[in-house]
């Protein structure tokens, strides 16, 4: 694709959602697998904002929450501002919550590829969404209890009490946000312990192996953590990774709901989880979200079509926010 075609997205991102000033410190990080037309397209916006930009590689990983390297961790708390446009999430990680902590700004661009530069979530109208996704994160954080159940057997219970929403609603302009592109969702860790009930059939499943799924799954979940997976061999994959990240890796650590009406539902891993009136549930690391369990992954599970209550009011009815 035409660099000058990605030029207006690229100006966005450095000047709208991450508000880069001159002389600040500018890390954008990459890996050697995604594409180097949107490195340069960024590196260019932002040495056109005066930002003093340091362009970093790292290996690709293959699920969100793997910790990067130290150096890398040290760039990361020694900036501004951080670009990761990596292959899979690093928001539930320790080196981004430490350079939050450090006054850093960060988006997250894991799975970005050309053609989002000019079509889907990452050109939607943010204020819009970050009205809608406020208004969701109040009603999260006044909710005891969450529900929510899918035309394919989903049904899901799980305490809400004490914790926060995060907003994820496309902009990061003050010191310690952090934000992805493209955005939109209110994101929630359940109480830890207090998930029950099962998952079927997850639209997609963010890690490299698993992808968008078409074959059979199910997922029991039980005092907080998924005791199996089954149903078929993508589903007994998925078990096999959860297995070998210990049973931390197995813990409920978020729920959310998609708020950006631009991204599309089955072409990107990286739109699918912020579509509008989807849902998703992660396992893992819960620590971003407010939780206490460290793990050594944080992977995603995609829901088309949820209907989502708290405490007995439906907000999302058949994939479509109503109650807010």
């Amino acid at each position: 694709m035409n660099e000058s075609i990605m030029a207006p997205t690229a100006r966005r991102l450095v000047e709208k959602v991450l508000a880069v000033r001159p002389g600040e410190r500018v890390l954008l990080l990459t890996d050697p697998t995604r594409p180097a037309s949107i490195t340069r397209a960024l590196a260019r916006a932002i040495s056109a904002a005066g930002g003093e930009l340091a362009l970093m590689y790292m290996d690709p990983v293959t699920m969100g929450g793997v910790e990067p390297p130290g150096h890398v961790a040290a760039a990361m708390k020694a900036s501004e501002c951080i670009y990761l446009q990596g292959s899979f999430a690093a928001t539930h990680t320790d080196a981004v919550r430490e350079a939050l902590a450090a006054g850093a700004r960060v988006v997250d661009m894991w799975g970005f590829e050309e053609e989002m530069m000019t079509v889907g979530g990452a050109v939607a109208d943010y204020e819009e969404i970050g009205g809608i996704t406020r208004k969701l994160g109040e009603r999260l954080n006044a909710a005891r209890e969450g529900r929510f159940t899918t035309p394919d057997g989903c049904d899901m219970t799980f305490s809400l009490e004490g914790r926060e929403c995060v907003e994820f609603n496309g902009i990061a302009a003050e010191p310690g946000q952090i934000t992805a592109c493209p955005d939109g969702e209110g994101a929630i860790g359940p109480v830890e312990g207090s998930a029950e009930g099962v998952m079927v059939n997850p639209v997609s499943v963010e890690h490299g192996e698993l992808g968008f799924v078409s074959e059979p799954m199910r997922l029991e979940v039980s005092g907080g953590y998924v005791k199996s997976v089954t149903g078929s061999p993508t589903a007994e994959r998925f078990w096999r990774i959860l297995e070998e990240g210990g049973n931390a890796a197995c813990n409920i650590a978020e729920f959310a709901v998609g708020t950006n009406p631009g991204c599309r539902k089955s072409v990107t891993l990286r739109e699918a989880k912020t579509a509008w009136g989807t849902c998703h549930m992660a396992v893992g690391d819960n620590r971003t979200l407010g939780g206490s369990i460290f793990a050594p992954l944080h992977v995603d599970m995609i829901f088309h079509h949820p209907t989502v209550w708290l405490d007995e009011q439906i907000i999302v009815r058949d994939g479509e926010i109503v109650g807010l």
